[in-house]
């Protein structure tokens, strides 16, 4: 069967009824032949995917004549490229849908391609080796003690949940207010043996910011504080960004028979959704090859809401300015494209040496008393690699009666350089800084310098409070 369309004639009547069309044959008109539609079973050959798993980015190539790919992600449609890459950051297994098009249609049937990655991506430390033979995680016995679900002390129905030994994933539909009104309870027959010194590590992922998540290990019928050898520690989540819950050499002061681990979420908002995944634990003695990050002395602090009041940068106005010069020529200002206060930095062309792309927010704040701590935190998520993007927090230059310039680069709250890996947000924050002078107006400059062609920066959740103890 064919299907005739008269694009001509279609336009012509667009047009309006004085249109002339001209002398054609119904066969000299463009035709679609429906029958010729291609069948995506029928280019299963044609397609390539290579996984690497060191940097979780899938390569999906089609090499067949006359037909394009038509790639599909969560349904959407994704790519027309013969060849496209994609990153995914968590580990696990994933599905993406092939269509195959030509002149006369798109393939209504799709084939399926499986991709499948080890090990979940981080920003950050990614914690101890999952599947190392020293993980007694791997060989125990794992299962799903109880909860205890109550907003407001008055406990209600389970949350939803799936566990399969590796990965739990629970939903909380009811926000809770205080800490321990969201606790969950996952038991092993793991046995700890007194004196001896234990690492372990966890991935969180949450789709929504919680402060204080606790994590607390213990022996079964006993969580007394003075016994767990780990016990009532906190994290912080922000919203989609896997985080490390890790400890190195902790001591099992008693016998730890039956290892519970207790999570509690309490504080948490209605309707997030968690994931704990990578669960190890394993003695310190048993090297798994991991390097662990130095352990900062500074804790990180209790961050307030990026979108109140308490976070000065929410409130702050500011005006931007620009130093764009590859190869120390100056350029167009780079384009930032705003979403509220986050925003994205558009930088076409390569630069080679710190301070050739630099983009500053001169803002209305001001930070008179120098005794007075702060805190501040950014989270930075680039497309390529940025070996070291700096962050420096400053008092603003002045401009005197005379309109010359005054410059006070050297009054600084801190001036620091973040190495960015492409697609992995980098969250960046420095805590209990002060002015070693008055300010009397701050600036927040970023520089890029470094960066390659075709680089783009979305900068979010930028927070700046007053420290608390």
């Amino acid at each position: 069967m064919k299907k005739y369309i008269k694009s001509i004639a279609i336009a012509a009547l667009a047009l309006g009824t004085a249109a002339v069309l001209p002398a054609c044959s119904e066969d000299k008109v463009y035709e679609v032949n429906v029958n010729a539609i291609p069948l995506a079973s029928d280019y299963a050959d044609a397609v390539q995917v290579d996984i690497d798993q060191n940097t979780n980015i899938a390569t999906l190539s089609f090499n067949a004549k006359g037909v394009y790919p038509v790639w599909i992600i969560d349904g959407k449609n994704y790519s027309t490229a013969h060849s496209m890459t994609r990153f995914y950051r968590k580990a696990g297994d994933y599905v993406v849908e092939l269509k195959v098009g030509n002149g006369n249609g798109i393939s209504q049937g799709a084939l399926s391609i499986p991709l499948h990655f080890d090990k979940t991506q981080m920003s950050g430390f990614g914690g101890f080796v999952y599947d190392s033979p020293f993980n007694m995680w791997l060989t125990a016995d794992r299962h799903l003690n109880s909860f205890w679900y109550a907003p407001g002390w008055n406990q209600i129905a389970d949350p939803a949940y799936s566990f399969d030994g590796e990965t739990m994933t629970l939903t909380l539909p009811e926000a809770t207010t205080d800490q321990w009104q969201a606790q969950m309870h996952l038991g092993t027959d793991i046995c700890l043996n007194e004196g001896e010194q234990y690492d372990g590590s966890f991935i969180f992922t949450s789709t929504m910011d919680m402060k204080n998540v606790t994590l607390k290990i213990h022996p079964d019928g006993d969580d007394d504080d003075n016994h767990s050898f780990f016990c009532n520690s906190k994290i912080n989540l922000t919203a989609g960004e896997p985080q490390t819950f890790w400890f190195k050499g902790s001591e099992a002061v008693v016998p730890m028979n039956n290892l519970v681990f207790t999570f509690d979420f309490g504080g948490n908002p209605a309707g997030v959704e968690v994931t704990i995944e990578n669960f190890v634990i394993k003695r310190t003695a048993d090297d798994d090859g991991t390097i662990t990050p130095e352990i900062s002395s500074e804790p990180e602090p209790a961050w307030v809401d990026v979108n109140s009041a308490e976070n000065l940068w929410s409130t702050a106005s500011y005006t931007n300015s620009f130093y764009y010069a590859p190869g120390w020529n100056q350029i167009a200002d780079p384009v930032l494209t705003f979403n509220g206060k986050d925003f994205t930095v558009a930088l076409p062309s390569a630069t080679f040496e710190q301070w050739q792309a630099q983009v500053q927010f001169a803002t209305d704040l001001s930070a008179p008393d120098t005794a007075q701590l702060y805190d501040f935190c950014i989270t930075l998520e680039s497309n390529n690699d940025i070996g070291g993007v700096m962050v420096k927090l400053t008092q603003s230059n002045e401009v005197d009666a005379d309109g010359n310039t005054i410059a006070h680069d050297g009054n600084f709250f801190f001036a620091e350089t973040t190495a960015l890996a492409a697609g992995m947000p980098k969250k960046f924050w420095m805590s209990k800084v002060s002015a070693p002078e008055a300010m009397h107006a701050i600036s927040l400059v970023l520089d890029f310098g470094g960066n390659p062609d075709n680089t783009e920066v979305n900068v979010s959740n930028i927070i700046f409070q007053v420290h608390h103890d």
